[in-house]
Parts: structure tokens; C-alpha cells; sequence
């Protein structure tokens, strides 16, 4: 009879326990924290994987999550494996996993919220076999070489699948056309770094043609630039020899004022202008004392001696003016010094 009550006690305890065990959220360190879920086929919290966590996670039995599974950043993590999970009604977050390898759900079903498996740089492959249903966003990125989806059926929220350049979005193109993805859809190939949304594209095209736009300012800027050089260095290579030809030449200076000099000016005599001396013109007639004056023959003059008395006698030039070559007597006048 006491073993039978000590019996009882004994599966009412571990009956609790278990009951406790999977009803509340819970963080696992170790593996030894994912065993102690292996009791319960429905957990009623949500399941978060701590970023101490190092090598390899196995949660067994656990059929129903009713919370969210939650792996960020847990560097150390390098297998995930939840064989039996069917149903998630939270989000199933597996981010920044960087030695994460191998995943392995293959029952999952159903994924209430967001299915998100982003930045795992050594995830090569995603296959989830039995996913029939997202009701959030479907996003897989990463450097994947295949992503199997095999029995989607819907995804209600907007889809991004981006992987390497070994996989193809041929099959995702077709589901898209069945429809199977209700909200925005996106899939492209090639290195998670370069791959960019349509609006970040939208922005580098108007980029571009900004920086084109102002290239080409530039370009015409230099060129204006130059064509101004050049006018204002031809402009001033002209000036000067503008100045030179307008102005004339001495030696044609010099015929041309002399040119406008007066033949009678030219022969060295004074310009008609000029009136003559009022003695000249008045030609006082003087006495003529004596023989004939000397006569000036162009080459010499010579002084006559006067032969009958004495007398010194004075020659003098004629102060008048010469108009021409041919000789002129000489008006002499004598006086007597007594």
C-alpha cells in the first residue's frame, strides 16, 4: 500500500515537472537544455538559442511551437536539427549564423509569422520539405547553391529569396506564377553584397545620370573656357599690327611732307608767304661812283682795283632775296676818308 502511494506521488511530480517544462519560454545553453523538451510534443512558450551556444543543437519530439524559435547571432552554432517540428505559430528567426552548416526541419509545415534564414555566410543548402504554409514574410538570403521548397503552397506576406550564382530562381518564377506568393516577390542569383531592391537601383540610375549631367557641364564649361583664351589671345595679337599699319612709315612721312613743301620752298628759299624787306622792294636806286662793279659768276669773286685814285672801295652783297642761279651786279658805294 505505501509503495503504491509513493508510486503515484512519484508520477505526479514528474507529470508537473513536465507540464512546467513546456509551458513557459526558455533559453538553451546547452544541449542538455534541448533534452529537457524532449517531454513535450506541444510547447507553449517560445524557444531562444543562446549566443553562447557552441557545435551542434538537437530538439527532439517538440511537434508545436505555440511561441516563436529565435537564433541570432550565435557564431558557434553549427548544426540546428528539430526533426519532428510540424508547427511554428511565432516567427522562426535563424540570423547571423556564421558557422551554421546544416538545418534540418524537414517536417515543418506551417510557419504562423515570418520565416526568416538571412546572413549565414557557410549555409550552402535550405531544404524544407514539408512547408506548405508562410503566413508572414518568406526571406532567404545568402550564398546559397540550392533552396528546396517543394510543397509551398502560399506565402501571405512579401517573399525574398536571394542566393549564389549555382542557384536558379526558375522554379520560384513558377510558383509566382501559380501564385503561390500572395504579396511582393523578389528572387535573384548572384553575392548577397551586390544584390540591391529596386529602390536602391532607382537610386543609383538617377545617380549616374546626375554625375553624367555634371560631366557634361564641365566638359562644356572647359571647353567656353578655352574658346575665350583664344579670343582674347587672337584679339590681342592683332592690336599691334593694327597700330603699325595704320601708322606710316618715316621715310613716307617724310616724302609726303615733303611733297607738300612749295617747289620754291623746296630750292631752299623763303616761302612766298613771306613779304620781302621793305628796302628790298622798295629798290632804293644808288649812285654809282667809279668803273662797273665786280660781277659774282657763280665761282669766284674778284675785287677790282681802281686804277685813278686811291680810294678804298666797299663791295657789298645785295641783302634781297634770291629767286634763281643768275648773276646779279653787285651795288658797290665808295667814301672817301679825308
Amino acid at each position: 500500500m505505501l509503495l503504491q502511494v509513493i508510486l503515484v506521488v512519484t508520477l505526479w511530480q514528474s507529470v508537473f515537472a513536465s507540464s512546467d517544462n513546456c509551458s513557459s519560454s526558455v533559453t538553451i545553453f546547452s544541449q542538455s537544455d534541448a533534452d529537457n523538451l524532449s517531454d513535450c510534443d506541444t510547447f507553449d512558450g517560445s524557444i531562444t538559442i543562446s549566443s553562447a551556444v557552441t557545435g551542434e543543437i538537437t530538439i527532439s519530439n517538440v511537434e508545436e511551437v505555440n511561441g516563436a524559435i529565435t537564433a541570432e547571432g550565435v557564431t558557434g552554432l553549427t548544426k540546428l536539427i528539430a526533426p519532428d517540428l510540424d508547427t511554428v505559430k511565432g516567427a522562426l528567426t535563424l540570423n547571423g549564423l556564421d558557422s551554421l552548416t546544416a538545418l534540418t526541419m524537414n517536417a515543418l509545415s506551417k510557419v504562423s509569422s515570418e520565416l526568416s534564414i538571412a546572413k549565414n555566410s557557410r549555409l550552402k543548402t535550405v531544404h524544407f520539405e514539408g512547408l506548405e504554409e508562410v503566413e508572414g514574410q518568406l526571406i532567404l538570403t545568402g550564398s546559397f547553391k540550392s533552396v528546396s521548397l517543394p510543397s509551398l503552397d502560399q506565402v501571405k506576406g512579401r517573399t525574398i529569396i536571394r542566393g549564389g550564382s549555382c542557384m536558379s530562381c526558375s522554379t520560384f518564377d513558377s510558383l509566382k506564377s501559380d501564385e503561390v506568393f500572395k504579396g511582393e516577390y523578389l528572387c535573384s542569383t548572384g553575392s548577397p553584397g551586390n544584390s540591391l531592391s529596386a529602390g536602391a537601383k532607382g537610386g543609383i540610375a538617377v545617380g549616374i545620370i546626375v554625375a553624367v549631367l555634371l560631366i557634361l557641364l564641365l566638359l562644356w564649361y572647359m571647353i567656353w573656357q578655352r574658346r575665350q583664351r583664344k579670343s582674347r589671345r587672337s584679339g590681342a595679337d592683332s592690336s599691334p599690327s593694327l597700330a603699325v599699319t595704320s601708322e606710316k612709315p618715316f621715310s613716307s612721312q617724310y616724302k609726303s611732307v615733303a611733297s607738300d613743301i612749295p617747289p620754291s620752298v623746296s630750292h631752299m628759299s623763303p616761302p612766298s608767304s613771306l613779304s620781302p624787306p621793305p628796302l628790298a622792294s622798295a629798290r632804293v636806286q644808288r649812285k654809282s661812283i667809279g668803273p662797273s662793279p665786280a660781277v659774282l659768276d657763280g665761282r669766284s669773286i674778284h675785287e677790282a682795283p681802281h686804277t685813278v685814285t686811291p680810294v678804298q672801295e666797299y663791295h657789298e652783297l645785295d641783302a634781297g632775296p634770291v629767286f634763281s642761279t643768275h648773276q646779279r651786279p653787285i651795288n658797290t658805294e665808295g667814301r672817301v676818308h679825308g
